[in-house]
C-alpha cells in the first residue's frame, strides 16, 4: 500500500466521520428546537457528540427558538416578486429597479432595525429570512474559517 493511497483512506474516513457527526448534530437540533416550540419533553444528546458540539448546537437552537417566538411581516408576496425577476436582474439598472417596485411595492414606512433574534416572513407567511445573531459560537465561526481554509485548493480547481 502506497502512501497516497493510505492518506485517501484517511480522508476518507475522516470525511465519513464528520458526515456521521453532522448528522447525529443535526438530528439533536431539530428534536431539540420541535420539543421547545411545541413544549415536549427536554432531548437529550448523543453521547456521540462532544461537549463543545453540544453546547453549540444549543446556543443555535436558543437562537432558533428566539427568533421562531419573534415573527416579522413584511408586506411583500416574495413568490410573486420571485417570478418577476431575473438572474440578469443585478439591481444596477435603475430602470428595471423602479418597475419592480412598481409591481411588488415594499409597502413599509422607512427602514426597520432588528437587533434581536427574528423570524422575517411575507405577506403569505412564508418565511423569507431568520436573524440570528450570537447563534454560532465564537469556536464554531473559526472552525468554519479554518475548514473553508481547507477547501480553498478544491474549489480552485472546480
Amino acid at each position: 500500500m502506497d502512501a497516497a493511497s493510505t492518506a485517501d483512506d484517511e480522508i476518507s474516513l475522516f470525511c465519513t466521520w464528520a458526515l456521521t457527526v453532522t448528522h447525529v448534530a443535526c438530528d439533536y437540533m431539530e428534536e431539540k428546537f420541535n420539543a421547545e416550540k411545541t413544549g415536549g419533553d427536554p432531548v437529550i444528546p448523543s453521547p456521540n457528540l462532544d461537549t463543545d458540539l453540544v453546547m453549540a448546537c444549543d446556543q443555535l437552537v436558543d437562537r432558533l427558538i428566539e427568533a421562531y417566538k419573534i415573527p416579522i411581516q413584511m408586506p411583500i408576496n416574495i413568490a410573486r416578486y420571485s417570478k418577476l425577476i431575473s438572474l440578469k436582474d443585478t439591481g444596477h439598472n435603475e430602470e428595471r429597479e423602479a418597475r419592480l417596485l412598481e409591481r411588488c411595492p415594499l409597502g413599509h414606512e422607512g427602514t426597520k432595525l432588528i437587533d434581536i433574534p427574528a423570524t422575517i416572513l411575507d405577506a403569505s407567511g412564508a418565511i423569507i429570512a431568520w436573524y440570528l445573531p450570537d447563534a454560532l459560537t465564537d469556536a464554531t465561526q473559526k472552525e468554519i474559517w479554518a475548514a473553508t481554509d481547507l477547501l480553498a485548493p478544491m474549489l480552485k480547481k472546480a
